[in-house]
């Protein structure tokens, strides 16, 4: 796993001179995992604690930086790279992007599993969050790039996803998204089929009656406000059918949404106290992490202890990546 609570392996050895069997790790594996633990388990000690903090300080920077550019005061002064604010802007944003391309690279160099750690969501994101700052000192807008250009500073903005890695129950609202996956593509589902079914019966009923009513699309955009229970005003129905249609779409619509839902928070409380309850027993199993463990004093290579020992590894890993997971 590449969660927080992934470790370098404990590789099988024997002390020199004693027939004490030991798990040890290798000088590189043993400075690897620390440097993976500080840098991904803020818990682990009060420097990753801090680096954590720095982390969300700079995530937070980078966004400050990308929202106040487009101020109408400051979007005009920004275009100019010899301005005060261009200056400014760009040197907080270079130096953001610095921090978080070494701990990018840092994490990935130290990650007890590579493949797992290239492959994860949240090392693509972060990726992807530096990936436009890259791009754009290297390139020169012209009227060619200028729209890739617009997407590239757009992509800027996925680096407020980060904050998802640095906190708990973020991780658990994703994990619960994606564990609700069928309740909530029978919502999309439902929602999709209603739409278009009321907003073609709004149609046909307001057809020739309601000038802000001219297609079964634009009936479909009224439908969505309503559905949704935002109701916008800027399209509603004016004959006395249609204000029949949009009342039972109002009626409807509270039980195709309240039905899924249902569901997802049962599915969320169950995933919380199942996290809650591992992460205690995780807890409580943990060692000191010492890089050499010694099992069993007196024991020799040949008998059963080594078995004992490799089980006891397996049940305390089979634990960690259920945490893990959840």
């Amino acid at each position: 796993s590449s969660g927080i609570n992934a470790e370098w392996p404990l590789r099988p050895g024997t002390q020199n001179g004693t027939k004490r069997i030991v798990r040890k790790r290798t000088p590189w594996e043993s400075i690897a995992n620390r440097v993976w633990k500080f840098l991904n388990n803020p818990k682990s000690s009060k420097a990753a604690t801090v680096w954590a903090w720095l982390d969300i300080v700079f995530i937070m920077i980078s966004v400050t930086c990308l929202i106040v550019e487009t101020l109408p005061d400051i979007k005009s002064k920004v275009q100019d790279s010899r301005s005060y604010e261009y200056k400014i802007l760009f040197t907080l944003d270079t130096i953001c992007v610095g921090f978080f391309t070494f701990d990018l690279v840092a994490r990935g160099i130290t990650a007890p599993i590579k493949k797992v750690f290239f492959m994860s969501l949240m090392s693509w994101l972060d990726f992807l969050a530096i990936l436009p700052y890259f791009v754009l000192l290297f390139t020169a807008e012209s009227n060619n790039t200028i729209e890739i250009l617009r997407v590239l500073r757009l992509a800027r903005v996925l680096r407020v996803f980060k904050l998802v890695r640095r906190s708990k129950k973020l991780l658990l609202i994703a994990h619960v998204m994606k564990k609700s996956t069928s309740e909530l593509s029978l919502l999309v589902m439902v929602w999709l089929m209603a739409v278009v079914v009321f907003g073609s019966f709004l149609y046909y009923a307001e057809n020739g009656k309601n000038d802000k009513i001219e297609s079964i699309l634009g009936a479909c955009w009224w439908a969505v406000a309503t559905m949704s229970t935002v109701g916008y005003g800027d399209v509603y129905p004016m004959s006395t059918w249609g204000k029949v249609i949009g009342t039972v779409v109002v009626f409807l619509s509270m039980i195709f949404l309240a039905l899924p839902l249902t569901i997802i928070v049962s599915t969320f409380s169950k995933t919380y106290r199942a996290r809650k309850c591992l992460t205690a027993e995780s807890n409580d199993d943990d060692d000191d992490d010492d890089d050499n463990i010694v099992v069993d004093e007196g024991a020799t290579e040949g008998d059963g202890s080594r078995a004992d020992m490799e089980d006891n590894e397996l049940g305390h890993n089979s634990k960690t990546a259920d945490v893990d997971q959840i």
